[in-house]
């Protein structure tokens, strides 16, 4: 009886409906107490075992609350116990982190949140603090603040109100919005549908196209936000910080363009972008003008527009996300425009402005990528051709008639365990520092172990002594 129980339990937790209304991990936070943890473990165990597996967790944080599975996994495998679930002192140690609306101080995270997972009326989402980051947020909003990031990709569902970009460096990014406002951002790429003209300050080397992302419920979503696809100020933009002698901005070529196609769950993966499709035409038409003023008119900064992209002839090159997976490639390749006649293309730039750069190369189809560096603590059961650089902790005793080594080593966010061969041991010596190449995590039993296509030791390059290098004494030396 109590057998059958727990199967009729496992088999009800195996796809949880989304919830409606507010997270109950809304409040989550590190000064949240017990009672409010353990409220979150009882629903979310299933068996009634007061631990949470990690089959419990994709229920209750997956199916339920609408987050990745990476991110489910990642919790789990840093605060599981020795008993290889997540108990009590585990859940309350990460309990910050499950807040829904305030996703921070992380690296090299992928970060998903679903339809349903965060948009509760007055709801506000805060971005903040990340590097290397993948952050999806596929849901409607009220506000949003993206602040302090680095190297990030992140797409900003239908927001309501205003999003705020403030102080960010590389980041891409995918957002429709009432309103966009960015301060001290620095190389932004911005795939933008506005309702409002784009205000910029204090921000340069931004590059900007039209809204190019799809995830199913997308439409719905700038529906239910009152957004009208075809009415988009992107290019519309006014620099608070505008310059005579040049713009601090400038608009893609088609061939520099990245369409962003999300796949969630088993909703349809087809492109169900409602905004116009990307296109030379596109990216060099006319800004709108707007019967809307944020204080511009009151000023006489000057509004140097860039100019307009060249045609290439290449196209937008589309990547493909699903939950932990990512892969990028051109999509339904269409033939090479042809160049336009003399004298054409659009509206007139302002002098004063240097040309585009020239589009990146597309990386041509069945090409490998090169290997992305990540954090120890980013490896999963399905971690592919990724590089990492990690220190020697210590080397195990190897079994008698096995053909690796198993070499324990990590970082500054978490440990894994290396099966290396008997070339690769002789270099992983106790506080070596190896720089590991095309790895991918095998496992053994029911635990993670990693392997590696190359090994090197991290050395440091004495021949290039830059303090060694003399330099023209300035006038104030």
């Amino acid at each position: 009886g109590e057998r059958l129980r727990v199967s009729e339990n496992l088999r009800a937790m195996a796809k949880r409906a989304r919830l409606s209304g507010v997270s109950p991990l809304a409040r989550a936070s590190a000064r949240s107490k017990v009672e409010d943890v353990q409220k979150i473990l009882k629903d979310a165990d299933s068996d009634g075992d007061s631990l949470l597996s990690l089959e419990e967790l994709q229920s209750y944080l997956g199916d339920y609350l609408g987050y990745g599975q990476l991110e489910i996994r990642e919790f789990f495998n840093e605060h599981k116990s020795e008993v290889g679930k997540v108990d009590l002192p585990g859940l309350q140690r990460g309990f910050a982190r499950l807040n829904p609306y305030l996703i921070g101080k992380r690296n090299g995270c992928t970060i998903w949140r679903k339809p349903g997972a965060v948009c509760a009326p007055g709801a506000q989402m805060n971005i903040e603090d990340l590097v290397d980051c993948k952050v999806y947020i596929c849901d409607k909003t009220e506000q949003t603040f993206v602040d302090e990031c680095s190297g990030c990709e992140v797409l900003i569902g239908p927001c309501e109100g205003a999003t705020f970009v403030r102080d960010c460096k590389n980041c891409t990014f995918w957002i429709a919005t009432r309103q966009l406002r960015t301060r001290g951002c620095t190389g932004c790429s911005f795939y933008l549908h506005s309702h409002t003209e784009p205000i910029i300050e204090a921000s340069k080397e931004l590059l900007f196209a039209p809204f190019a992302a799809s995830y199913a419920g997308l439409a719905d979503h700038m529906q239910a936000a009152k957004m009208d696809p075809g009415k988009n100020f992107w290019n519309a933009i006014y620099d608070f910080t505008g310059r005579a002698d040049g713009a601090n901005w400038r608009i893609l070529s088609l061939g520099e363009c990245r369409e962003l196609e999300l796949h969630l769950d088993d909703a349809p993966g087809d492109w169900q972008c409602p905004s116009p499709e990307l296109s030379h035409e596109l990216l060099c038409t006319a800004p709108l003008k707007s019967d809307e003023t944020h204080g511009q008119s009151m000023t006489q900064i000057p509004q140097t527009r860039p100019q307009l992209p060249e045609r290439t002839g290449a196209k937008a090159s589309r990547e493909v996300v699903r939950d932990e997976e990512v892969t990028s490639s051109k999509v339904d390749p269409k033939k090479a425009e042809t160049q336009p006649p003399a004298g054409s293309g659009g509206y007139p730039a302002s002098g004063g402005v240097s040309a585009p750069a020239a589009p990146a190369a597309a990386a041509s189809p069945g090409v490998r990528q090169k290997a992305k560096f990540i954090k120890v603590r980013s490896l999963t059961p399905d971690s592919q051709g990724v590089s990492l650089f990690a220190k020697v902790v210590k080397l195990r005793p190897k079994v008698e008639g096995s053909t690796s080594s198993e070499v324990v080593l990590g970082d500054h966010t978490a440990t894994i365990t290396l099966q290396a061969t008997d070339p690769q041991v002789e270099l992983c010596k106790p506080g070596a520092v190896l720089h590991i190449e095309n790895a991918h995590t095998v496992m053994k039993g029911a635990f993670m172990r990693l392997e590696a296509e190359s090994i090197k030791e991290f050395e440091a390059n004495v021949k290039n002594d830059l303090s060694a290098v003399e330099y023209p004494r300035s006038a104030n030396s």
